[in-house]
């Protein structure tokens, strides 16, 4: 399977961006394909009209367009700031929506540098994704001390946390196959 992971920060000295490759590199390891759509790389403008009613010069839209098209699912990943999902990933929501997501199964997982791993942003994340015509999946990954965890080039360097990655992974997949007729 192709799965596309959105990456959901775009400052300068992200944490959140170690779960995203942490993810991939799990996806990768159990034999399936993940893409990283990384939002500081993407540099969207502010939303003034969804993706198919707005100029797309250098095509940088419709190529992010066609990734999510041919992926059998997604992983929303997102900081939580000031109890909610960042800026950039509801920029990036409100752009592609709602015929890039319609019908995908879609994982939630946030991270936050503090213990909580940032639970408040992925459930407004459920709620959107809703409100996208898309399946959230019920079970989400909220990463606490996410620099205790994960280094940054994302490989686990806490074997508890290395379950619970593991665990996530396996049941996402499995949803997403559910998908897969």
């Amino acid at each position: 399977m192709r799965i596309s992971i959105v990456s959901g920060s775009s400052r300068e000295g992200r944490r959140s961006h170690r779960v995203a490759l942490g993810l991939g590199n799990q996806i990768e390891a159990v034999d399936h394909k993940a893409v990283i759509i990384d939002l500081m790389q993407l540099e969207l403008p502010p939303f003034v009209e969804r993706f198919g009613n707005v100029d797309d010069p250098n095509g940088k839209l419709a190529r992010i367009s066609e990734i999510m098209k041919v992926s059998d699912g997604l992983i929303f990943l997102t900081p939580e700031y000031n109890g909610a999902m960042s800026s950039g990933l509801k920029n990036f929501i409100d752009v592609f929506a709602k015929a890039s997501f319609d019908g995908k199964p879609i994982g939630v997982a946030t991270a936050s540098a503090g213990p909580l791993g940032g639970i408040r942003a992925a459930y407004q994340l459920q709620q959107t994704i809703l409100c996208i015509l898309a399946y959230p999946m019920p079970q989400m990954l909220t990463v606490g001390n996410v620099t205790d965890v994960l280094d940054e080039d994302g490989t686990v360097i806490d074997d508890e946390f290395r379950g619970k990655i593991e665990q996530y992974t396996d049941t996402y997949l499995g949803f997403v196959r559910k998908f897969k007729v």
